[in-house]
Formats: C-alpha cells, structure tokens, sequence
C-alpha cells in the first residue's frame, strides 16, 4: 500500500500508482468524505449529462433535476450507492 503525507498546507499527493490506476489527471475533482474514522477519496469522472442521466433510474428527463445542484446531488447519490455506503 502507497504512502503518502500531509504537508504543512494540508495538500496530500496520491502517488503515481495510485494517479495511474484509476486514470487521474491533473485538474480532475475527487470526493472527499469521513467515514467511521477514514478518508475516502472517490474521483468524480466528468461526464456528459447524458451519460449520467443514463445510469440513473427511469432515465428520466434532463428537466428533471431543475438546477446543476440537484443533478450534482444525483450524482453524489449515485457514488454512495456503488460504493455501497
């Protein structure tokens, strides 16, 4: 398992293994979340709309979600239940 640190600005670099395994590249945005105790840093592919909508159930209308942050909360809903949390 990869080590990392936390520097005095509170930044943490994933190593390359890490980078590379789940094909992270700079400017790409991570989940971040405290769980029991853990960090869990879960990366938010970008993704067209339509690739969303898809995954979610009924494949309902783009209109449906009303603003970007109700479909950012259907995205976030999402993540937790393939993750299983």
């Amino acid at each position: 398992m990869p080590i990392t640190r936390l520097s005095s600005k509170g930044q943490v670099v994933l190593p390359k293994p890490v980078r590379d395994a789940l094909g992270l590249e700079p400017g790409d945005e991570l989940w971040v979340e405290v769980e029991e105790g853990a960090i869990r840093i879960v990366p938010r592919k970008k993704r067209r709309l339509e690739e969303v909508l898809a995954r979610l159930p009924g494949h309902e209308p783009r209109w449906r979600f009303g603003s970007a942050e109700a479909l950012l909360e259907a995205e976030r809903e999402e993540a937790r239940k393939r993750w299983g949390r």
